[in-house]
């Protein structure tokens, strides 16, 4: 029976993954923002119905804020969507993405201290969630420079990984795939002096109970420990979208102060759900987040 359902689950990979390579092959014809906005399209009325994404949203935000208005639930969920689906056909045309990453307005107090570190050979490990396009750290960073690696999460399907890897890697390397052997790699590349770029949004089963919009929210507390054990700056950074564009904000906020842990990681929790406050729309919503 086990081997059916291994069966049945790879040829359904097989079938999702030629189907997007089918839709980004002929998207490719197109300029790139006539390339992005159909592909919004599409994640929004198909991909979106077939993988629930509406359905998690709503919950979300129902669980968090649950007396926002009906009809700005309603607005709040089709912008979500819209971000949802620019951030992932951009990533899928890296070399236009890049481009764009390369233009994004650098803001923020962590500015001067990411150059000073840079001269130094200071470690420093950038934070941040799935919020705006992410990526635009590395695409803006690694063309001026600086050395930055990341960790990323291999995708569920194995045939659409190679292509989603291929696409970021694109947009600038190293990256440090999750798992033991990836996290040894990050680390040997952060002691030599360099940067390293975390999203510690997501749950994790065996992280701190910490608060998060209100709700308690198990949170990874390993980029904190890094810092402490390494020496290492951990700086906030976000990326704002500016409208439907791919027009971006890049704020690298003050360091967190070192102290413990715990205390380090609610403080990044607590100016993440500032800047999701900000642009509701903007955060990747579909996280099944608040895991009891």
């Amino acid at each position: 029976m086990k081997n059916i359902q291994n069966y049945f689950l790879k040829f359904s990979y097989a079938i999702e993954a030629t189907l997007i390579h089918f839709v980004l092959n002929i998207l490719k014809i197109f300029p790139y923002k006539i390339r992005v906005h159909f592909g919004t399209l599409i994640f929004k009325f198909f991909i979106s119905p077939l993988t629930g994404n509406k359905k998690r949203i709503e919950y979300n935000l129902n669980l968090v804020m649950p007396n926002l208005h009906k009809n700005e639930k309603k607005e709040l969920v089709n912008k979500c969507l819209d971000n949802i689906g620019m951030t992932m056909f951009e990533l899928l045309a890296p070399k236009e993405f890049k481009l764009a990453g390369q233009k994004a307005n650098v803001i923020g107090p962590g500015k001067a201290l990411l150059e000073k570190a840079r001269d130094t050979s200071q470690p420093v490990i950038l934070i941040s969630g799935h919020f705006g396009n992410y990526d635009v750290v590395r695409a803006n960073l690694i063309s001026k420079g600086y050395q930055l690696g990341a960790l990323y999460r291999p995708m569920n399907n194995p045939y659409f990984n190679a292509t989603y890897l291929k696409n970021i890697s694109l947009i600038g390397s190293p990256l440090f795939a999750r798992g033991k052997n990836g996290m040894a790699e990050m680390m040997k590349f952060l002691r030599n002096g360099k940067l390293i770029a975390l999203l510690i949004d997501q749950h994790m089963s065996n992280g701190e109970p910490l608060k998060f919009f209100g709700k308690t929210a198990f949170t990874a507390t390993s980029a904190a420990k890094m810092a402490l054990k390494y020496n290492a700056i951990l700086m906030p950074f976000f990326v704002v979208r500016k409208g439907k564009k791919s027009n971006f904000d890049l704020h690298f906020e003050a360091p967190i102060e070192h102290s413990d842990p715990i205390k380090m990681t609610q403080e990044f929790n607590d100016r993440l759900e500032a800047r999701v406050k900000e642009n509701l729309d903007q955060w990747l919503w579909t996280h099944k987040r608040w895991k009891s």
